[in-house]
């Protein structure tokens, strides 16, 4: 039984691997799926009035797939005369890139861990509407109109009741834009809305469909969007409104999204109007868009918003910038509470000393002292932000510790039981999966990927490309282990099936490695706040790396033992050579 024992404890060990990495992946996938802000259901706390000026008319246009990387190279005059003569700044935006949840950010102002829209794109019926307040919901409720035109997925993101204008199309469409386009010239005839979101899809399907960023379709794409930008420009009256140009992502070369990379998080940003300040400015985050834009509408900032109002880039009176950044501070105040305590578990230990803050920025502005009310308001958010940011890093280092443990000692009683088992083929078996993982990322390589969340382009494809690689690079290596054994003249088939199962023990070990640092770092699935791009790539391929090599790797070891007897016996009959006694060696390799 003991010469049967190691070969049913690897068999064991690779199906417990298959088990875990399947439920893991659908838990995983699941968290993402049904994620939501963790402020949905929550009663913030309500804003005093904004007591602005009277609002001008704002319109957003959304060049979805247009980075700032390309756009620099691009030929868009009509975009690059607005710069010229507006403001323009570079736009940091935070992963992951998808569109829905860059959509997210720019009408909510929230990072895609609170703006509550799908993190990962979802087509069909599966997008539902944001739960969060939106630029649309706090004009809709100031009584001032709203238009919505682009994308079908837009239908299912903003509720209607927050819209008086909408017009959709399939983003497929190549006709699709321009009918956008023409929409979006009447409902700038007179004054009939006073926020106008315009989104055009052209260049993102070139992108994604056509070539990549560096294809003919790309560029002629951007050279027709840059006209309807420069026409919607020209029938705008900016002299009592203000236009809006900006990308929600870029993409990379070949059309991926999803990912980290500069040309992925990097997006123009073009403002033009009479209330604009000309110039080129420094660097600022997609989630300053929002906030924003309902200051130049007149009206509370979005409940979930994290970012800042570019007062930079506006002229506005000083009493409505210190008005402005005072709804601002109080908004952040409320958030910062909100999630504290939901983080805590208990009230918010930070909130008498910002409601202090608040106050003094208040008494302030009731003074007259419209700069020392600026001053202390935008002090007084900051505090919030420092809040968020401190629970944010209290949630997520709280649970690592544990986790961190947990992975260590698996991690070690997996290693050291390799470590102990080994035995005769111990070198052959080392050398045979380094092969093995070599050939994998030699492989993926040549296929012209990245090691980026932007690499999948279709997440119900990615398993079998995935399984694909790890199958040829296991063949491979598989084969070397069956050559040495020939070559050695191995007869026992016990030791050439131990051999087999030592091999793909460790080959699962090794493919599995990133999954010990991806659950110290995330866990089993999301929680309360997304995890890191980088680490969800490695994550995600891990886990169908190693379920689909343990799955090989419980039935390689037979055909090797197999082709080992045949060999054996043929050899030995063409020769003539006797039977020879059974030899009692315990198992070599390196197993379980």
């Amino acid at each position: 039984m003991n010469k049967f024992l190691s070969i049913i404890l690897s068999i064991f060990v690779l199906g417990c691997v298959v088990i875990v990495t399947n439920f893991w992946i659908r838990g995983f996938y699941e968290s993402v799926r049904t994620y939501r802000s963790p402020v949905v259901g929550v009663d913030l706390p309500a804003l005093s009035p904004a007591n602005l000026s009277a609002p001008g008319q704002v319109v957003l246009v959304i060049v979805s797939g247009l980075g700032q990387l390309n756009a620099e190279t691009l030929d868009m005059p009509a975009l690059s005369q607005i710069r010229q003569t507006g403001a323009a700044a570079t736009v940091q935006s935070q992963p992951p890139t998808f569109t829905q949840t860059s959509w997210g950010t720019l009408v909510t102002g929230a990072p895609p861990d609170s703006n509550d829209a799908p993190p990962v794109d979802v087509s069909g019926a599966g997008p539902r509407p944001i739960g969060v307040g939106t630029i649309f919901s706090r004009a809709h409720a100031a009584q001032l109109k709203t238009a919505l035109l682009g994308d079908e997925t837009w239908r299912q993101l903003i509720p209607r009741n927050d819209l008086d204008q909408v017009f959709y199309v399939n983003p497929a469409d190549p006709a699709g834009d321009q009918l956008v386009f023409e929409n979006a010239l009447l409902a700038l005839d007179g004054d009939a809305v006073d926020l106008l979101v315009v989104q055009f899809s052209l260049l993102a399907h070139a992108a994604r469909n056509q070539g990549g960023t560096g294809g003919a379709a790309y560029r002629e794409a951007a050279r027709q969007i840059d006209a309807y930008v420069g026409q919607i420009h020209q029938r705008m009256d900016l002299g009592r409104g203000v236009l809006l140009v900006v990308g929600d992502h870029g993409y990379t070369a070949d059309g991926g999204r999803g990912g980290a990379e500069p040309e992925l998080t990097q997006q123009p940003l073009v403002l033009a109007g009479g209330l604009v300040s000309p110039g080129n400015y420094s660097d600022v985050y997609q989630t300053d868009i929002a906030p924003t834009i309902t200051t130049l509408l007149g009206v509370e900032p979005p409940g979930a918003a994290q970012g800042r109002i570019l007062f930079e880039m506006l002229r506005l009176p000083q009493a409505d910038t210190a008005t402005a950044q005072l709804l601002l501070a109080e908004q952040r105040i409320g958030l910062a509470q909100t999630i504290e305590e939901i983080v805590s578990g208990q009230p918010s230990n930070a909130a008498a000393a910002l409601e202090s803050d608040l106050e003094q920025a208040q008494q302030t502005l009731a003074q007259n002292n419209l700069s020392g009310a600026f001053q202390l308001a935008q002090l007084a958010q900051e505090s919030a932000d420092d809040v968020l940011a401190a629970a944010q890093r209290q949630h997520i280092s709280g649970k690592q510790l544990s986790r961190l443990l947990l992975s260590a000692g698996l991690l070690l009683l997996w290693g050291g039981l390799l470590w102990r088992r080994r035995g005769k083929y111990v070198s052959v078996i080392v050398i045979a999966a380094a092969l093995t993982v070599a050939l994998y990322h030699i492989l993926y390589q040549l296929q012209g990927f990245e090691y980026s969340l932007s690499a999948i382009n279709d997440f119900s494809t990615w398993p079998f490309s995935v399984a694909r690689r790890v199958a040829v690079s296991l063949l491979a290596g598989g084969g070397l282990i069956l050559i040495t054994l020939m070559l050695t003249g191995e007869e026992n088939w016990l030791i050439a099936l131990g051999t087999g199962y030592g091999f793909g023990v460790l080959v699962t070990f090794v493919f599995a490695l990133p999954l010990f640092w991806a659950f110290w770092q995330n866990g089993w699935q999301v929680e309360l706040y997304l995890p890191a791009v980088d680490v969800v790539f490695w994550q995600i391929t891990a886990t169908f790396e190693a379920m689909i090599a343990a799955a090989i790797g419980l039935f390689l070891p037979w055909p090797i033992m197999l082709l080992i007897v045949f060999v054996t016996r043929t050899r030995r009959l063409l020769s003539g050579e006797p039977q020879p006694p059974p030899k009692p060696d315990a198992l070599p390799g390196l197993h379980l």
